[in-house]
């Protein structure tokens, strides 16, 4: 009889372990996504829905007067917008200027629970050298998004 009992803890035993297994698996192979933009962000759904420049922002952080073209004395402004949720993410916007060289590069700690837009801005006292700009976006250190403007 103790054989019996044994068998069926050893066998209840095991099969507690597969279910536990199999739950693990599944949970961990969702652990990352992978974004639209290429960007991964951890067991969350957040990715970089959008990025818009222009020469001021509104109050709910989207732009006021869109373009990608802009004067030397201009602020450059940009607003990501992000959907989904995250307990934390970070954005970097990387600005560039046309032979490559970093003019600026901020990045912001955000927590969405939905839609979000997070500004980021680049302006020089004497007015931006006239080029060819890129504005590389980053979600948690991977290139999400890029937008291309010039400065006349």
């Amino acid at each position: 009889m103790t054989s019996t009992l044994s068998g069926t803890l050893l066998k209840g035993a095991c099969f507690a372990l597969a279910l536990t297994t199999f739950a693990c698996k599944d949970r961990t192979e969702d652990a990352s996504t992978t974004t639209s933009g290429g960007a991964v962000a951890e067991a969350s759904a957040i990715e970089i829905a959008e990025v818009d420049l222009g020469k001021g922002v509104q109050a709910d952080k989207t732009i006021r007067d869109e373009t990608d073209d802009f004067a030397r004395r201009d602020t450059v402004y940009a607003s990501v917008r992000t959907s989904g949720t995250a307990t934390s993410a970070t954005i970097t916007a990387r600005w560039t200027f046309q032979d490559g060289q970093v003019v600026d590069e901020r990045t912001e700690t955000i927590s969405p629970t939905g839609d979000a837009n997070t500004v980021f801005f680049i302006s020089q006292p004497n007015g931006l050298p006239a080029g060819n700009y890129t504005l590389s976006v980053l979600l948690n250190g991977t290139e999400a998004q890029k937008k291309e403007f010039e400065v006349k």
